[in-house]
């Protein structure tokens, strides 16, 4: 199996800006907490619901609800906004060779206790198909090796 037809298998799609996302969805809950605010107003819900008695539209708590829900939206995006500038300035100084992070200044972790010290992500290790071919062509080779070295004899035999 090559890389094409692996990448094929899975059809996962990841958005190409993970952050507009997830701000377009934020936006789209705020929005929709908007309208269940003024549907309520203007159809009377409860009443509709459970049979309560019906109760003429109130324009002003229509409005603090929706000043609630524009203080609520500024907030989470505010604060989601802040937290995604924060993981776009962590730069992480990773060693071209042995792949170590740099915590501090001489001081160098492997990659994997970096990251699960971290965030809540844990490592589990596995091979590719390409390089599970690899290491199998590796193998063997390397056992065909000592099979042609036990068969032919030494010179000094």
């Amino acid at each position: 199996m090559n890389i094409a037809q692996a990448e094929n298998d899975d059809d996962i799609q990841l958005p190409k800006d993970p952050f507009a996302y997830i701000a377009f969805w934020q936006f789209l809950t705020f929005i929709i907490l908007l309208l269940l605010i003024w549907l309520n107003e203007f159809r009377d819900m409860q009443a509709f619901f459970f049979n309560n008695k019906e109760e003429g539209v109130n324009i002003f708590r229509g409005f603090i609800l929706t000043a609630g829900v524009f203080l609520t939206a500024i907030i989470a995006i505010g604060n989601t906004y802040i937290q995604q500038n924060r993981v776009l300035k962590a730069l992480i100084s990773v060693c071209a060779n042995c792949h170590r992070v740099q915590i501090r200044k001489n001081v160098w972790s492997r990659m994997e206790d970096y990251v699960s010290d971290q965030s809540l992500l844990t490592f589990t290790h596995g091979l590719c198909p390409v390089c599970m071919a690899e290491m199998m062509q590796e193998i063997e080779a390397r056992s065909g090796n000592k099979k042609n070295k036990e068969l032919v004899p030494s010179a000094g035999e």
